[in-house]
């Protein structure tokens, strides 16, 4: 595993999550103590991305594909300690990580491909596998579309991070099967795959050739898994399945709601 099992960063009403979903937010986001680097928002619309296929990534004139400029850093300090993940936009204000890359913050801190410094305003995490959304105060620079399904066994893969807090990385494999959880925080089949990843890496966009998001990376080992995309398909359609209240050891602390 990538992180230690240190889970759940308190803070995000399912009402949150539907309004998102619907294309907006509430006037204002919920206060349930989240760590925050910034004021709360006030009400910027964020919306989904289309679940449609899309063509291969383009490249902007500073070198940067859509997918890396999508890619995010994250920064946890707390539980006695700091941690490093990733993590990508899926819409103007929301960007996706795992929930053992939050769980126990006391301070978030976000920063895009650029080094810009992002605030945080609320966040959630899945209750079915390691996965958390995060609302932000500034619109993100770039999202990444979702595949329309997951990806076929043999299917090239490339994973999109910051292992060891260091410069954003691309690395490359392809996907090996679907597996048993090793951490056993889900019950469904995750997607084993061989891009090389390292601690950092939790959190990073799993893309397929045209640069659509296949995986959410999770954990490594002798094989990498990733969420697969259906099942981040699924939280995103299911807000009772959030959390608002997890202990550092990743033991939800609270039910859902």
């Amino acid at each position: 595993m990538i992180f230690p099992p240190r889970v759940i960063l308190r803070g995000l009403l399912p009402m949150f999550v539907a309004a998102t979903l619907a294309g907006c937010v509430p006037v204002a986001p919920p206060s349930p103590g989240t760590p925050s680097t910034g004021t709360p928002a006030s009400g910027n619309p964020a919306s989904v991305p289309s679940m449609q296929p899309a063509g291969g990534p383009s490249v902007t004139p500073g070198g940067f594909s859509d997918y890396e400029r999508a890619a995010l850093r994250v920064r946890n300090i707390g539980c006695g300690g700091v941690a490093r993940g990733s993590g990508f936009a899926i819409a103007d204000h929301v960007f996706v990580t795992n929930r053992h890359v939050i769980g126990g913050a006391s301070v978030l801190q976000v920063s895009t491909y650029d080094g810009h410094d992002i605030d945080v305003v609320a966040t959630g995490a899945v209750t079915f596998a390691d996965l958390a959304l995060v609302w932000t105060r500034e619109a993100l620079p770039q999202t990444i579309q979702l595949a329309a399904a997951n990806p076929a066994i043999g299917a090239s893969v490339t994973a999109i991070g910051y292992p060891l807090g260091g410069p954003l990385t691309t690395s490359h494999g392809k996907v090996l099967a679907y597996a048993k959880d090793p951490i056993g925080w889900s019950s469904l089949p995750m997607l084993m795959n061989d891009a090389p990843i390292e601690h950092g890496s939790s959190g990073s966009p799993l893309i397929d050739a045209s640069g659509r998001l296949v995986g959410v990376v999770y954990a490594g080992g002798p094989s990498q898994f990733a969420v697969p995309v259906e099942v981040l398909k699924a939280a995103l359609a299911n807000p009772s399945a959030t959390s608002h209240n997890a202990n550092c050891d990743g033991v939800l602390g609270g039910p859902a709601s």
